[in-house]
């Protein structure tokens, strides 16, 4: 059957319909028909904070993925300067329903916890320290370590001089 298309809109609509119709035919041919919906990195990602919730920075993060009682792959990292961590497993090394354990380890104490990697790939699991971390970024943490390095400086002085 022959379509005769007279010149005009009509014809530029058409031309531009079947083009469309080509670029789809050969765009099926070229992508493989294994890709699926959740293909990709798995991403694990969480914060770890102590227990006044001020994120930690450069705790040791060790992730390991699981398949039941099967280690599939450990990768690990260090915490930002906001506590956050991110690791990727490739796309082999995950299925929806595995089982993900995460360990930070900050100044040799160790804290973890775990969830299952859900159909898009992703596992949030955040991790909290049962202790304060004391830090010095107060002016009253200022003082208090500048009063201890002046006592220091005196009594170093006062046993120089006997």
């Amino acid at each position: 059957m022959a379509v005769i298309l007279k010149s005009g809109s009509g014809a530029r609509i058409a031309t531009c319909l079947m083009a469309c119709a080509i670029l789809v035919a050969g765009l099926t041919l070229i992508i493989p028909r294994s890709v699926s919906a959740n293909a990709g990195l798995s991403i694990v990602h969480g914060t770890v904070t102590d227990s006044a919730g001020r994120p930690i920075e450069g705790a040791n993060v060790v992730v390991v993925m699981w398949n039941g009682a099967t280690m599939i792959d450990t990768t690990s990292t260090q915490t930002l300067s906001n506590g956050l961590y991110i690791v990727n497993f490739a796309l082999d090394k995950w299925a929806p329903g595995f089982t993900v354990n995460v360990t930070a380890t900050y100044n040799q104490v160790q804290t973890s916890g775990g969830s299952t990697v859900d159909d898009l790939g992703l596992a949030t699991i955040n991790l909290q320290f049962p202790f304060e971390i004391p830090q010095f970024g107060s002016m009253l943490g200022f003082v208090a370590a500048a009063g201890l390095v002046g006592v220091v400086a005196v009594v170093f002085l006062a046993r120089k001089s006997k």
